[in-house]
């Protein structure tokens, strides 16, 4: 499995959406395009077409959906990093949009690249009208009040007081599952998939989830600056839980290789040796190191 095609296709096709959506002279626009691209792992767009053709679909079908996902992803990053968030002054290796462009600048970037990205969609010839609608409600769905926003509430709400474990997973589910989770429905969307694979992906995304988090919480322990591109124990300086703070480093480590080992048994019972692209890749997230 070579997943820099796939990387190389997503980047390409965000710089025609910028292109298309935003003015070339606004300072909005260059702000959202330095945080958008040529920036990240691409996990949820890479997510997205592997679970396309592990669905029996073509993944180049999936550009503009995926596009939509690194959009409003990147949105939430740009949020996330501002002084009334986290007040982080570092992403992906570089300043955050704050620190380059200003707080009101980053503010408006990160909203121009919300509306963007569910307006990639709607645009997206590769869809139905009757596509379109379903993939409408999971974007709005996964990054919404009962989604997305509600993680980040929570998570704010505890930020200086402890977290009892599932307030933790109900935090992280919402916060960053529900987004790694889009990604397995829009991938399927479309595609001819049974009740007993639709189980598999739904509790596969879900693990995928939540064991994304538990080793981004891992690396703020034991990763370093060069290789993270941001800051290094900022959850300890927020005095936010997290499954280190909770479980411990090892545990930590233990809880996300079963949760990986249960997500992968589940989707290569439901699709055989058609998942076999997809458990590599899963494996990659569980062993990352950034």
């Amino acid at each position: 499995m070579n997943v820099q095609i796939y990387i190389d296709a997503i980047e390409n096709e965000l710089e025609k959406c910028c292109e298309e959506f935003f003015y070339t002279d606004s300072s909005v626009a260059q702000a959202a395009r330095y945080s958008l691209l040529k920036a990240g792992k691409r996990i949820r767009a890479v997510l997205t077409f592997l679970t396309a053709e592990l669905c029996g679909g073509e993944w180049t079908d999936k550009l503009r959906l995926a596009c939509g996902i690194e959009m409003i992803h990147c949105y939430s990053l740009i949020h996330d990093d501002l002084p009334c968030m986290d007040n982080d002054d570092l992403r992906r290796g570089k300043p955050s949009c704050h620190k380059a462009f200003g707080e009101d600048t980053a503010l408006l970037a990160g909203d121009a690249l919300l509306g963007c990205g569910l307006q990639v969609v709607v645009n997206d010839n590769r869809l139905s009208d009757k596509s379109k609608v379903k993939a409408i409600q999971a974007f709005t769905h996964a990054m919404g009040p009962m989604g997305m926003i509600y993680g980040q509430e929570l998570d704010l709400e505890y930020e200086n007081k402890k977290a009892d474990k599932t307030v933790l997973n109900n935090i992280h589910r919402h916060k960053t599952g529900k987004m790694i989770s889009l990604a397995g429905l829009l991938g399927a969307l479309d595609n001819d998939v049974n009740e007993e694979q639709e189980k598999a992906l739904k509790l596969f995304f879900e693990n995928i989830g939540l064991v994304f988090q538990i080793i981004d919480d891992i690396l703020d322990v034991e990763g370093s600056v060069e290789e993270l591109g941001k800051p290094i124990g900022s959850d300890a300086d927020n005095n936010k839980s997290t499954f280190v703070s909770l479980y411990g480093l090892e545990n930590s480590k233990k809880i996300a290789a079963d949760m990986t080992t249960e997500a992968v048994d589940a989707i290569v019972s439901a699709f055989g040796s058609r998942a076999e692209a997809l458990v590599e890749y899963t494996t990659y997230l569980l062993e990352r190191k950034k």
